[in-house]
């Protein structure tokens, strides 16, 4: 597991540092207070040679759009790409150190690309440039203070190979040059309001499948549905999708009619296993579900990341879910839970700890720790 966490010029995190974390570690705070850019910075560290994740980020956020004149900018402090962003974790792998940094550079010559590591991130036809973006925005990865990686992305228009006269159309996206960090961990990151893929869900739940765990799915669901009987994939129009039998109906339905609470909960649980060995990053994970649960569901999520080697990251607005967290994970050690608030002091965000002492006394006087 990471046991600290410093980010340093990422979205308005000027500089926050994060000790002794748990194997779920909740941050809480204000609107505004940085908590989901926490999140989306583990997401770039566990992903140190992928430098198109930085426009995914937005899409995260309900922001498709590329602005090509201020595309990677917003992931600045203050929109200041003068300042580089530093993301560095210390713990697991071998417990050796990490740091990503990211910073803009003047567009290279495209001679200078390697073909075989040329990569298309979001563009899918046959194509050829006919704009590119000034500059790019770099990845440079350092692991164990030895090995250092560089990739590179970049925004590019393209037109289309016309396959009539004047039938070419331009495309926008991203492109980048990779250079692929071995043997580097999975993390999943799960949007506040975002329903995934049906075929993503579906995938993830056939793994379950043939690895025979699908009874353990219903075993940790069911809380939520206690009429659930069975999970099954049935296809539609060419698209799986996992629909449920549930006790008094007479045919399956799609577990994304059965509610918000039982398809976060879903959600979580598929997740597990593709973060296994990695970070599983929650936005807002009280969402859709009722307090009334909400202890069960965190002694279900404990048992989940042992079981995967999975350490969880989520935010909270939440004091009843802070209380559900303290309440279900106290009894399994003080390494279990970590708790941070974040709070804007002077204009710059401040994490302040939680320990177990203060946790519990907080939770026995109902002193604001959201």
């Amino acid at each position: 597991m990471l046991t600290s966490l410093t980010v340093t010029n990422f979205r308005n995190l000027k500089s926050v540092t994060l000790e002794d974390l748990g194997r779920i570690t909740l941050i809480g705070g204000k609107n505004g207070a940085g908590k989901t850019a926490l999140l989306e910075a583990l997401w770039l560290l566990s992903g140190p040679d992928l430098p198109e994740l930085t426009t995914r980020l937005n899409a995260f956020r309900g922001l498709r759009t590329l602005v090509p004149e201020i595309i990677f900018h917003d992931i600045f402090h203050n929109f200041d790409t003068r300042r580089h962003i530093e993301i560095s974790a210390q713990g697991d792998w071998n417990n050796s150190p990490r740091k990503l940094e990211i910073y803009p550079q003047n567009r290279q010559q495209v001679g200078t690309i390697r073909s075989d590591a040329l990569e298309k991130a979001s563009i899918e036809r046959l194509t050829r440039p006919i704009n590119e973006g000034e500059f790019e925005i770099v990845f440079s990865y350092l692991h164990d203070n030895k090995k250092k990686y560089t990739s590179r992305a970049w925004w590019i228009a393209e037109q289309s190979i016309p396959v009539a006269p004047g039938a070419s159309l331009t495309s926008e996206g991203v492109r980048q040059e990779r250079q692929a960090v071995p043997n580097r961990p999975t993390s999943v990151f799960m949007a506040a309001v975002h329903r995934e893929d049906l075929q993503a869900i579906a995938s993830r739940f056939g793994r379950f499948q043939l690895e025979r765990k699908d009874e353990e799915i219903l075993r940790f669901i069911r809380p939520l549905e206690p009429r659930l009987q069975v999970l099954t994939l049935i296809t539609i129009n060419n698209i799986p999708v996992i629909h449920a039998y549930i006790d008094g109906m007479d045919r399956p339905i799609p577990v994304q009619l059965l509610g918000e609470g039982l398809n976060r909960m879903l959600g979580l649980v598929l997740s597990m296993s593709e973060a296994s060995g990695g970070l599983l990053l929650i936005d807002e994970i009280e969402n859709g579900l009722h307090h009334s649960v909400q202890e069960e569901v965190f002694s279900m999520l404990l048992e989940l990341a042992k079981s995967f080697d999975v350490q969880i990251f989520a935010t909270t607005h939440s004091e009843e879910c802070i209380r559900a967290a303290y309440r279900a994970l106290r009894k399994h050690g003080p390494q279990e839970l970590a708790f941070y608030r974040f709070d804007r002091v002077n204009e710059e965000i401040k994490a302040v700890s939680f320990d177990d002492e203060m946790l519990e006394t907080a939770i026995e006087f109902n002193m604001e720790i959201r």
